[in-house]
């Protein structure tokens, strides 16, 4: 008995530290920000690059890994303003309870000739679009 009560606390301790390593090496996803507070662009000075630069709210302290993420779109829009959802990953455990502002970029090598500016997501109306000068 105290055998087989040994073996199970092996097989289950064996079950805990390989479960506990496989959740560090999980990639969490980021979920969307309610408030996109800014979005501003800039292109290299041939116009072959675009770099997309967007700050969102985020309502506590410790959200990490924050993204700017094209949107895959079937064809060009017809009004030339290209999608992006900003997301960030939400924090775990005890953070600070202060409204917080979190950065994302994304840059597009070769954008097309037919952008005139982009629009930025978050939750339902948080959206924020600029145009570029031209």
């Amino acid at each position: 008995m105290l055998r087989f009560a040994r073996t199970a606390f092996v097989v289950i301790a064996a079950t805990l530290a390989f479960s506990a390593f496989a959740d560090d090496k999980k990639e969490t996803k980021g979920e969307a920000l309610k408030t996109v507070i800014d979005v501003n662009y800039e292109f290299d000075k041939d116009k072959k690059k675009l770099t997309v630069n967007a700050t969102g709210q985020v309502p506590t302290g410790g959200w990490k890994d924050a993204k700017l993420t094209p949107r895959v779109m079937k064809e060009a829009p017809k009004d030339g303003i290209y999608e992006y959802d900003l997301t960030a990953v939400r924090p775990t455990g005890i953070v600070t309870q202060v409204v917080s502002k979190v950065k994302a970029s994304h840059t597009w090598d070769n954008p097309p000739a037919d952008i005139k500016g982009v629009k930025v997501y978050g939750v339902g109306g948080g959206a924020k679009t600029i145009k570029f000068d031209k």
